[in-house]
């Protein structure tokens, strides 16, 4: 249904990463996520110190297509690889050289990076995750084979794009993405190196040799192209950090969605708006035709009745405008994200709130779940809690979809959200303690430094169709950022 992960992604933001799978059988799917949030009342975040504006500062979301899975091998083979996707874009482009067929060549190219650094990525960790010297053995094995097999077919592109009709432009997108995939090469090997370095195989050395030698050539031929991403000092290491970053982005936004945010409910908003106006306005009406029907048009009663009603009709109108705007709110999301491929093509939307709920609205479901393995009575009781929820929906186009990613299978989209805890740090304790500890021995103590942490328990509600799964993480932290986010319970069917 939703595939889903959550870690910590520096000392002061978790990720959480939700794949939302796309039913070939269906033209859109639909999927519903409610994050529910109880937060310890010491923290001070609550509905007047703790806006919406606040929440909505606090996330950074992205909307990107998963990138298509293929293994080393089969990128290496060409049979409907991407690397054969790329070598016919580029036949295209040549045949008939355009816009429409340098922008296809483009993404092509950018998608052929995405997925090497997915599957250089994927084999890495399966060489990380054998157990078995000799499995581990045969992966680092084809991993040499199957990259230097891919390099090489890769760079034999470079002659085929090296025409006088290929502007220099577009034959620098082609040497952006030598100079990244050499880099990743580069990278992954170093990673691989440090996985043989703690395990015993037989061939340990021979591998490492042959790592060193690839990580050699490639650094050789950045050289030898005048590639600037070449780590020598603390300088050089800088600018090959900022390269390296900047050529990430560049061939990882074939995969990011644009997303266009407006009000929901906007003009329903304002007819509403509109209403309490026409509402006050009648009672200033009424109250003037009274005032005129039942005294002289100049007397003192006349004048009162006017002054009065004027100061009535500005209140009704504030206090129409603010019933009518909490009642909507209450009822609609606070954003429409509307999401597209390049600022045109909409592949779907996604809604979102924020809001703070007290303990007697919250769902019997998440009640239950709540009060499960919890380490005090006090937790059990809930005893100071502050309880926030961020809900989205989510409906995404298959068909368009399809459309544009039509040469390669696009199994799900992720939706990434980044969450920064710094608000959150603010009215927390020293996070160390001073403990004594009492030596028997010699009856005497020692001081010992204890860890002073808190606690914010989340639960994640998934709904898809009739299907509902539940999550629950507990989060722990101190002044000094995340300390550790641990999954507490994991069930997949509604809470009876």
């Amino acid at each position: 249904m939703i595939e889903e992960s959550i870690e910590i992604h520096d000392n002061y933001q978790f990720e959480i990463k939700l794949g939302y799978k796309l039913n070939q059988a269906d033209e859109s799917s639909h999927y519903k996520v409610e994050t529910f949030l109880f937060l310890p009342n010491s923290l001070g975040i609550n509905s007047y110190s703790y806006t919406k504006k606040n929440f909505y500062d606090d996330i950074q979301a992205y909307i990107r297509i998963k990138t298509p899975v293929y293994l080393l091998n089969q990128i290496a083979s060409e049979t409907q690889s991407p690397l054969q996707k790329l070598r016919t874009s580029i036949d295209e482009m040549v045949n008939q050289y355009n816009d429409k067929t340098i922008k296809n060549f483009e993404h092509h190219l950018k998608m052929f990076c995405c997925i090497l650094k997915s599957s250089l990525r994927d084999h890495i960790s399966s060489v990380s995750n054998r157990q078995n010297l000799a499995d581990k053995e045969d992966l680092t094995e084809k991993y040499l084979k199957n990259s230097l097999e891919i390099i090489t077919k890769f760079r034999e592109l470079r002659t085929k794009l090296n025409l006088p009709l290929i502007e220099e432009d577009t034959f620098s997108f082609y040497c952006f993405a030598d100079e990244y995939i050499s880099i990743l090469v580069e990278a992954f090997s170093f990673d691989l190196m440090e996985i043989l370095e703690t395990d015993k195989t037989v061939h340990k050395q021979m591998h490492q040799t042959k790592l060193v030698e690839l990580i050699s050539s490639e650094v050789e031929y950045r050289k030898q192209n005048n590639y600037p991403s070449i780590p020598k000092d603390s300088e050089s290491s800088e600018k090959y950090l900022f390269r390296s970053s900047i050529l990430k982005k560049y061939t990882g936004n074939v995969l990011f969605l644009n997303t266009k945010i407006k009000q929901e409910g906007e003009l329903l908003e304002q007819l509403l708006f509109a209403l309490s106006a026409g509402l006050a306005m009648f009672f200033a009406v009424i109250a003037t035709v009274y005032a005129k029907y039942h005294y002289s048009e100049f007397s003192m009663p006349v004048i009162m009745i006017l002054i009065v009603s004027y100061m009535f009709k500005d209140r009704i109108k504030e206090a129409g405008r603010n019933y009518f705007g909490n009642k909507l709110h209450n009822r609609l999301y606070d954003h429409k994200m509307n999401i597209y491929h390049n600022n045109q093509e909409k592949l779907g939307w996604r809604k979102e709130s924020f809001t703070f709920l007290k303990e007697t609205t919250l769902p019997a479901d998440i009640i239950k779940l709540r009060q499960r393995e919890h380490l005090t009575e006090i937790e059990n009781g809930w005893v100071g809690e502050n309880i926030m929820l961020y809900k989205k929906e989510i409906r995404l186009f298959k068909k368009n979809l399809n459309k544009i990613y039509s040469n390669y299978n696009i199994e799900s989209i992720n939706d990434i959200l980044r969450f920064n805890v710094m608000s959150y740090l603010k009215k927390m304790d020293d996070p160390q303690k001073i403990i004594h500890v009492l030596d028997t021995k010699n009856n005497t103590f020692e001081r010992i430094h204890g860890k002073r942490v808190y606690f914010i328990n989340m639960i994640i509600k998934y709904t898809y169709n009739d299907e509902v799964e539940y999550k629950r993480y507990r989060i722990t932290l101190n002044r000094d950022g995340i300390r550790r986010i641990d999954n507490v319970a994991e069930l997949k069917s509604p809470i009876i």
